[in-house]
């Protein structure tokens, strides 16, 4: 049986499934945003993300223990960690302010907009305006008080978009997360101005530093290595319908370790995102086994 190290540096892995990979990647994901919500009490955000790209730089280069090989791979490095650092600060800005599971419901207007462009079939606008329903229905219950929250989780959204256009180039010019080690030091290159100037001696703090080397491991390291792993498995397309758990697990894990409760409306709104991003994954799946 693979280890994880393994199983991160690129390892021959056993058949596992793409959706199982992307619950599991999921699931750190959220409980990373957990643990970054009780950091932004010690530090700013933006120093939060900082160290978290430094902690999941180190965490990659430890476990992989090699780097790309080739040009390419290194061209796909530098834009995929450009486009990390503004999605991961705009992200980190963004459930300072907002609920976990609204900012995530929200912010999912990225992947479904990657989801729409790669389609070529009309049915899928079906599910892609039960979507857009349910992240109009879920911003204008924060529209007037956090104004700011919106502006940044919007502006994830799109980082988001590109990280899925970009990280699958990085999946397919690297082997295993070779490639994911320099984009994350490129992410903390570039944060590391703001980071330091926002947080300063905060940063030093050992409750800080703890707090961010586990997030450098369930924000960073394993999800990122899952969705690498995925991308190479999937189309763009479905990769980002694959995504479609990330607003109820944000939810679920905002509830119970955030105290953060929704209501019925906002409920209402994450369940049409989620049924929506499922519709259309049954539609691509009916559709390769009419093609086969």
């Amino acid at each position: 049986m693979s280890s994880p190290a393994q199983v991160v540096r690129g390892a021959r892995l056993p058949a596992l499934p793409a959706p199982l990979a992307m619950i599991a990647g999921s699931l750190s994901v959220q409980l990373g945003g957990a643990v970054a919500v009780h950091a932004f009490g010690r530090a700013t955000p933006l120093g939060v993300t900082f160290l978290r790209s430094v902690f999941g730089a180190v965490i990659l280069v430890l476990v992989v223990r090699s780097l790309p090989r080739t040009r390419a791979a290194w061209r796909a490095a530098l834009p995929c960690g450009i486009v990390m650092a503004g999605m991961n600060a705009c992200f980190y800005e963004a459930i300072a302010r907002l609920p976990l599971g609204a900012a995530v419901t929200i912010e999912f207007w990225g992947p479904i907009a990657v989801a729409v462009l790669t389609s070529h079939r009309r049915t899928d606008l079906i599910w892609v305006a039960l979507a857009v329903a349910g992240v109009v229905l879920l911003g204008q219950g924060f529209a007037e008080a956090q104004l700011a929250g919106l502006i940044f989780i919007v502006a994830a959204g799109g980082f988001w978009a590109l990280y899925i256009v970009l990280g699958r180039r990085l999946a397919h010019a690297t082997v295993g997360a070779a490639g994911l080690a320099p984009a994350c030091a490129v992410s903390a290159v570039l944060l590391a101005g703001p980071g330091v100037a926002s947080a300063r001696e905060a940063l030093l703090a050992p409750n800080v530093i703890g707090l961010c080397a586990l997030l450098g491991l369930l924000g960073t390291a394993i999800p990122y290595a899952i969705e690498m792993y995925a991308m190479r498995r999937v189309p763009a397309r479905t990769f980002s319908v694959l995504l479609s758990m990330h607003p109820a697990v944000a939810a679920l894990v905002g509830a119970a370790a955030l105290s953060q409760g929704l209501s019925l409306p906002d409920v209402v709104a994450i369940a049409f995102v989620v049924a929506a991003s499922t519709g259309a994954l049954a539609a691509a799946a009916r559709v390769r086994v009419t093609a086969q």
